[in-house]
């Protein structure tokens, strides 16, 4: 029986506002002094290696040791707490679009007596802002937040998902994890012993949630 549902954030409850990358890049080129192509695919490449050492190893970067290896990559130097706050900036003027569909799920969980916890790879946004974007979103009905860049661990690593069932002092079996990355989230989920949901897009998030607690149930 699900009494639990943790929740992946990133294209799972929220979708990446359209206009948040190209303001981003335009941050970036006129801090480096570089041009725009070079930044936009210097952070992809980071973006992609901290995403791919977090699944070979488990481990993840603070957000500041992620700015300094996109500067490495770039080859400057500047101060790291500047871009870091520069990049909260420019999330909270583009801010993650949440569909009213996902809103109204949230709402019914709640109502229907489950307990829900957030649990996200974060590299660029630490997961305090994130986490203060979705209580204002959301309202406060999330227990606590799991963030890769202030604990440490990242997931599909076992430690991570432990850590969740720590938290929620509820027996892993109990414990629904959804999110859409079938090796992070739901692999990562069942090597703990949770409940695994894949979700292929936002919009499927009610019937995904839905279909998952009542197979669960399923005798």
């Amino acid at each position: 029986m699900i009494s639990h549902i943790s929740f992946d954030v990133w294209n799972t409850l929220v979708s990446p506002n359209p206009g948040h990358a190209p303001m981003r890049t335009k941050f970036l080129a006129a801090c480096f002094d570089a041009e725009e192509a070079a930044v936009r695919n210097a952070y992809a490449e980071v973006k992609i290696w901290v995403n791919q050492h977090a699944i070979e190893t488990g481990y993840a970067p603070s957000l500041f040791e992620n700015i300094r290896l996109l500067m490495m990559r770039c080859n400057v130097h500047k101060d790291p707490s500047y871009i870091a706050k520069s990049f909260e900036d420019i999330f909270q003027i583009c801010k993650p679009i949440v569909l009213d569909t996902t809103v109204r799920l949230i709402q019914a969980l709640v109502e229907d007596g489950y307990t829900l916890s957030l649990g996200s790879n974060s590299s660029f946004i630490s997961g305090r802002v994130v986490h203060d974007f979705l209580e204002s979103t959301f309202g406060c009905v999330f227990r606590f937040g799991i963030y890769s860049d202030l604990l440490g661990y990242a997931k599909p690593k076992k430690t991570f998902f432990n850590k969740i069932i720590k938290s929620c002092d509820v027996a892993a079996n109990n414990i629904l994890h959804v999110g859409d990355h079938a090796i992070c989230d739901l692999r990562g989920a069942q090597s703990a012993g949770i409940h695994g949901a894949l979700l292929r897009r936002p919009e499927d998030i009610r019937e995904v949630v839905n279909e998952s607690i009542s197979g669960v149930c399923a005798p």
